[in-house]
């Protein structure tokens, strides 16, 4: 895993993508958010970086206390609650009484 520090702005060369995002904001009614673009666009291709095993992992260090509930719902989006319900479920029926199925 990447240690780098992500305190400061992220930044890339961005090129093309700027003068492309520049235009669009010059011709569109009211211009464009283009923060607001790429905060979406960000979370979008992090969500889609995800495989199973990086969810797991993420969710098992956020209830381990290693990163915050924000950071986990914004990379986890509405299965960071269907997560939190399964393991409700796993553990209720953890605790069910299936002594009557013994034969």
């Amino acid at each position: 895993m990447s240690q780098g520090s992500y305190d400061d702005t992220i930044k890339f060369r961005a090129g093309a993508l700027k003068e492309a995002a520049g235009e669009l904001d010059a011709i569109h009614l009211g211009g464009i958010n283009i923060s607001e673009l790429a905060r979406a666009g960000l979370t979008d291709m992090l969500r889609r970086s995800m495989t199973d095993e990086d969810k797991i992992t993420l969710y098992e260090r956020y209830k381990a206390g290693e990163i915050s509930e924000e950071a986990t719902r914004l990379l986890l989006g509405e299965e960071f609650d269907l997560l939190q319900e399964d393991i409700e479920e796993f553990a209720a029926a953890a605790e069910d009484d299936t002594s009557q199925y013994l034969v």
